[in-house]
């Protein structure tokens, strides 16, 4: 990123103009410029047209400057003009800078006065003023390249610091509703002195925290102006020998980040240039810290949906193992075997048999590993009646987390001395037991190991475990084993779609979802979602459906990414149209260059009045929405490509109002593609059907659309349905 004009401006002073461009084009001028170039020159027309006495040597000097050399002492004439305070005419000196942008190349000339007395050789740099701005230049060009707080708060505390010439330099991070300012980065400070002030909480009273609270800088000149200002924190404040002190808050918009911190060993008076250019600092930083924070807060929302996607593959790929026909002990081993290969380092299988609890399967990706834990339970036989560990959560049937296996647990199990090496031997360092469960009695327990992964278990995991867990029951109980898996399927299914739709002021909303019937297929997750999401900051509400090709685990995945990616892309402000560009990098990455996994997707931002709703609506080769307007139905017909398949897809968008009573109806081709025999639904029917529901509720019109259509199939659904309703209140 180069720093704007006005950025520039606040630290570079008598500046007359900017140009850009080999032809010298005017971006800016001053009123002293416009009289000095004459009053013809306006912002937009090239500096050769000023056509006042020495323009000729003017423009032969900018062009110099243009190839990143500077050119001073250029003279030209002032024609009389009544200033604030007296008419003068005559001549003035001008300096041509060149305006390098990132990477190198000239964007363009700074034309600034050299005032009287302002001694300025060939081969300065253009006295202080031009030295902070190509300081400020640099920071703005490390800045555009950092991608962390982290890497920020180090440029801030070192490079923005050494342009100050500050002598220590503290930057701060405020987390959303937090009362406290955390420390990012520090320079020029000992540790010791550091340690107090790494956690600052936000009180009135403190010059921090007032910058904060205010969003104003807090300048403070010396050791006199700490006592008088802030007497309670002046010996804080002046100790090291330090005196004058700034703390600027950084803050993008409504946005509060934290603050920084800027300290001097010796009395220093803020004037207003200086002032406007430590503020101009701080806005950079504040700038370049927002747009991190952004990109951590899409890169966690990215993570999530890829952790939830991998979860639901696995336990997807642990049902499909457990279905081949081997006996329980085969089928609970190779669910032990398939475990070590992705979620845990050891496994192993308890199974409750008459009063007894028995190990069935244990595994580790390394053989001898495993012929070492057999060899130890040969020497050293559990004691079947031992409390603790897979013994007990078998029996009652409930989870036990242990983030750290500690060695007084191992202590506590050890026979001997010799047994203890030998466990200790095995590194094991976090463990998660969760029994196998079916219809409320436990049938065993599944146990989860780390050991020199490093990694550990915490409580979050312990709901994934569960459902492995369920998986193994299944194997263990053949007769339940068709609902059991359907259990599961619903459960990831679930997990796709919103628990319930929020309630949004002026606007009812209804949601439904049916998935094809059991007996007519083999897969029960589907690839269908609608989902309705908030974007707080802007006050608007985003409602989507979506169908993802295929169905089972793989779309499953898609749709959870396409859900998280939405929401992340919602939060961040961005239009309809951008959302699904968003979505469909998203898909591209995750698809691997394939072109067999995609999705139609119809996207729309509600923003509520009191006439009803505003909506902007995309469509990403879905369906065309529909309106339901007095009895009459209209087709929202959008021009748009598929997603997942092009890296530049064709999208638009639409605009319209939606008044009281008026209804959006968004859905998937389950509805209009359902077929008896070889009769299709069809589009007209649907939107007959709306007709005829007009005045319902939205929750009476989703619940009439999904009502017909099993009606129209006989109530055996050979695709899962989603509908979207949303109705714009009286």
């Amino acid at each position: 990123m180069s720093p704007s004009v006005e950025d520039l401006l606040s630290v570079v002073p008598h500046a007359l103009a900017v140009t850009s461009g080999v032809d010298h084009v005017v971006e800016w001028i001053s009123p002293l410029g416009a009289r000095l170039l004459g009053e013809s020159l306006s912002v937009g027309r090239p500096l050769g047209e000023a056509g006042v006495p020495g323009t000729e040597e003017l423009v032969a000097a900018a062009a110099w400057a243009y190839g990143l050399r500077r050119k001073s002492g250029v003279t030209v004439g002032r024609s009389a003009a009544e200033t604030s305070d007296r008419l003068s005419c005559g001549r003035v000196t001008v300096s041509c800078e060149p305006l390098p942008s990132e990477g190198g190349a000239t964007s363009g000339v700074l034309l600034r006065e050299v005032p009287e007395g302002d001694e300025l050789a060939p081969g300065d740099a253009g006295g202080a003023g031009r030295s902070r701005a190509r300081g400020f230049q640099r920071l703005t060009e490390q800045l555009s390249s950092a991608a962390t707080p982290q890497e920020i708060g180090q440029l801030a505390a070192t490079t923005a610091a050494t342009l100050l010439e500050a002598d220590d330099c503290g930057v701060y991070t405020r987390a959303p509703d937090s009362d406290v300012l955390e420390s990012l980065y520090t320079t020029g400070t000992s540790g010791d002195a550091v340690s107090p002030f790494r956690r600052v909480p936000i009180r009135p009273g403190r010059p921090l925290s007032d910058a904060v609270l205010t969003a104003s800088p807090v300048w403070l000149e010396d050791g006199d102006q700490w006592r008088s200002r802030y007497p309670e924190m002046a010996s804080a404040g002046v100790s090291g020998g330090h005196q004058a002190c700034v703390c600027l808050p950084l803050r993008v918009d409504d946005r509060e980040l934290g603050a920084v911190v800027f300290r001097f060993r010796r009395p220093r008076v803020f004037g207003s240039g200086e002032r406007g250019f430590l503020v101009a600092v701080a806005s950079l930083c504040a700038q370049a810290l927002d747009r991190a924070r952004l990109y951590a807060a899409e890169s966690d929302a990215r993570a999530a949906a890829e952790r939830e996607r991998d979860r639901m593959t696995f336990l997807a790929q642990a049902s499909q193992l457990m279905e081949a026909p081997l006996s329980v002990e085969e089928r609970l081993q190779r669910l032990a075997d398939f475990a070590v290969t992705g979620i845990a380092d050891w496994s192993a299988v308890h199974l409750v048999r008459a009063d007894r609890v028995e190990q069935i399967a244990v595994a580790h990706l390394d053989p001898e590993k495993v012929a070492f834990v057999e060899e130890l339970e040969r020497r050293y036989p559990p004691d079947p009646e031992a409390e603790g560990g897979a013994l007990q959560v078998a029996r009652s049937g409930h989870p036990v987390v242990m983030t750290d296996v500690a060695d007084e647990l191992l202590v506590a199990s050890a026979a001997d001395a010799t047994h203890l090496e030998l466990m200790r031997a095995l590194g094991l360092r976090s463990a998660i037991v969760v029994p196998l469960l079916v219809r409320g009695r436990s049938l065993g327990a599944l146990t989860l190991v780390h050991a020199e992964s490093g990694r550990q278990f915490v409580e979050d995991d312990l709901t994934f475990a569960g459902q492995l867990a369920a998986t193994a029951a299944i194997a263990l109980d053949n007769a339940a084993l068709y609902e059991k898996q359907r259990t599961v399927a619903h459960t990831l299914q679930t997990a796709l779609l919103p628990s319930e739709l929020p309630d949004i002021p002026g606007m009812r909303c209804a949601g439904r979802y049916r998935p094809p019937t059991p007996e007519l297929t083999d897969v029960w997750v589907g690839g269908d979602l609608y989902d309705v999401c908030q974007d707080d900051e802007r006050g608007r509400w985003a409602l989507t459906v979506a169908d993802v090709c295929g169905k089972g685990p793989e779309a499953a995945a898609l749709t959870a990414l396409i859900r998280h990616t939405v929401h992340a892309e919602v939060n961040h402000g961005h239009r309809p149209t951008e959302v699904l560009r968003w979505v469909n990098a998203a898909m591209l990455r995750d698809n691997a260059g394939s072109r067999a996994r995609f999705a139609t997707v119809v996207h729309a931002h509600l923003t509520v009045d009191e006439t009803g709703a505003s909506v902007r609506l995309v469509n990403g080769g879905h369906l065309p929405a529909l309106v339901l307007r007095s009895g009459r139905v209209e087709s929202v017909a959008v021009a748009g490509t598929l997603l997942g398949v092009y890296r530049y897809p064709k999208l638009s968008e639409v605009q319209m109002h939606i008044g009281p009573g008026d209804t959006l109806v968004l859905y998937t081709d389950g509805v209009t593609e359902a077929r008896r025999g070889h009769e299709w639904y069809g589009s007209e029917r649907l939107e007959a059907l709306l007709a005829s529901l007009d005045g319902g509720s939205a929750d009476d019109i989703a619940d009439g659309i999904l009502a017909d259509i099993c009606r129209f199939q006989r109530g055996e659904l050979h695709d899962d349905v989603a509908v979207l309703v949303a109705q714009a209140t009286a």
